[in-house]
């Protein structure tokens, strides 16, 4: 977050230091006191809390809800980006919907499909009366929701170790997107680990953060 203050005489430059006092009723928003420089952990250290924990559990089965719960800590937007304001607030919430949309969307196809499929005198099954467009559709959203996925994930761990000033260490120029593209879980649950104090606050898997309320976020409001 960000107050407005008054200049010193003369003016500053860039570089220089002044004090200014703190407005009545200001309050400083807490961030979690992570590493930087480096990652807290290894990228396949998933069991570091159990099997059960949750940050594991939703990396594991829905990495779109693990990466929202941390693009919301993040302060990021559903793609990943960096965003200003009230913008953030509602990061989570559009990426549950982004998901929950997309699962009605395959299911109710893939249920459209399954009804026109018939078994032949031979036993085999008949799939001539399924309607190809229906088929290119699924095929289509599919591709468009995994890249979006690959997309996000790639610019979230892109914008957690620039606030973090963690260097890349394999594949310099392209890490980010190798990992979201090959090892999406892994990545998903490393940079959960790294943003949110699961030493210190339970995980929750019904939470906007993954994190109590009360819980210190990785990164502060901008406006």
């Amino acid at each position: 977050a960000s107050f407005t203050v008054v200049i010193p005489r003369g003016g500053v430059q860039e570089g220089e230091i002044f004090l200014a006092p703190i407005p009545q009723g200001y309050t400083m928003e807490e961030v979690i006191d992570s590493p930087r420089g480096r990652w807290k952990d290894g990228t396949f250290d998933l069991f570091r809390y159990g099997i059960f924990h949750s940050h594991f559990c939703c990396a594991l089965f829905c990495r779109e809800i693990a990466m929202g719960q941390v693009m919301q800590r993040m302060r990021l937007s559903w793609t990943g980006s960096r965003t200003l304001g009230d913008r953030a607030l509602n990061t989570f919430r559009t990426v549950l919907i982004l998901v929950i949309c997309y699962i009605i969307f395959d299911v109710s196809l893939t249920t459209y499909m399954n009804a026109s499929i018939k078994v032949d005198n031979y036993g085999y099954y008949d799939v001539s009366d399924i309607n190809p467009v229906v088929r290119y559709l699924q095929q289509i959203g599919g591709l468009m929701f995994t890249c979006w996925s690959i997309y996000a994930l790639y610019k979230t761990r892109q914008n957690v170790r620039s606030e973090f000033s963690i260097p890349e260490e394999q594949c310099i120029g392209c890490e980010d997107i190798v990992c979201a593209s090959f090892c999406g879980c892994c990545t998903v649950a490393q940079i959960a680990r790294h943003t949110g104090d699961y030493d210190t606050h339970p995980g929750l898997f019904c939470s906007e953060t993954g994190l109590p309320d009360h819980a210190p976020l990785a990164a502060p409001m901008t406006v």
